[in-house]
């Protein structure tokens, strides 16, 4: 195996573990028959916000199907918003002009703004709710659950989406946080990655083999991997109990601790 093709294999092994979809489908007979959710109609759809500009044609594709009564979307500005705002800059500039005052503002505006401005454009579509506020997955978390609470609606059923790396993450952040909140305490949460990608070697380089619209960068995506299997190790460094205890404990498998270390020294190089 070429050194290439070697962390392809790696990130695609970490890749596949993070990007949690506990239902094969994102319809209402797989959410029906699936998660056991009645008449496969979560309360609420929530999308998080992140570089990859593709999310919202996965947002748009639950609206179509009908899978959640309202749709959230959840992001204000943090590490990835910079990778948005080049994605929305390219994009904005390809729009009418005579749209151009209602057009998202890079570098400005917090990625669910941005990402409903692009929901709006692309599909015509609109979320329900937009948390402009947080700054990382914890907050993402914590201030979707004060959202919530000020709208006074319970929710007996949520759909969890963002980008593929960070499903693993947020999952153990929610159920963290939710320990201390008993109205969210019986949630039933459905995660659902948005979207697959998997790299493969052409010509001794790496390449995209399947990618959503917007990807990052190889080079970026390799980095974010390993750095999701770190925070998600439970020790000193990382988010779970035994470190910020952002996070519950969650349990990595040995390959996939193997194929984060592969990338981490490939990321020293």
């Amino acid at each position: 195996m070429t050194p290439a093709a070697a962390v392809a294999d790696a990130a695609n092994t970490v890749a596949a573990w993070c990007a949690m979809r506990d239902v094969s489908h994102l319809d209402r007979p797989s959410l029906c028959e699936e998660a056991d959710i009645s008449q496969g109609i979560a309360d609420l759809f929530v999308l998080f916000g992140s570089g990859v500009t593709g999310l919202v044609d996965t947002l748009a594709l639950a609206m179509s199907q009908g899978v959640a009564h309202r749709y959230a979307i959840v992001g204000g500005r943090g590490r990835a918003t910079y990778w948005l705002d080049q994605a929305m800059e390219q994009e904005v500039a390809n729009w009418p002009k005579d749209i151009a005052p209602a057009a998202p503002q890079p570098g400005i505006d917090s990625e669910a703004e941005m990402l409903n401005a692009l929901l709006r454009r692309r599909h015509a579509r609109s979320a329900d709710f937009l948390e402009r506020a947080s700054t990382n997955c914890g907050n993402n978390i914590s201030n979707l659950l004060d959202l919530l609470e000020e709208t006074g609606i319970v929710q007996t059923s949520i759909i969890l989406s963002q980008d593929a790396i960070m499903p693993r993450r947020m999952d153990a952040t929610w159920r963290r946080q939710v320990a201390d909140r008993p109205t969210f305490q019986k949630t039933k949460v459905i995660n659902w990655a948005a979207y697959g990608a998997v790299l493969t070697e052409h010509d001794g380089d790496l390449a995209w083999e399947r990618a959503p619209e917007g990807i990052w960068p190889i080079n970026v995506y390799l980095d974010m991997l390993a750095g999701e299997v770190s925070r998600l190790t439970d020790d000193e460094q990382g988010d779970g109990p035994l470190g910020t205890d952002f996070g519950c404990h969650v349990n990595i498998p040995q390959a996939v601790l193997s194929s984060a270390a592969l990338l981490l020294l490939q990321s020293e190089r």
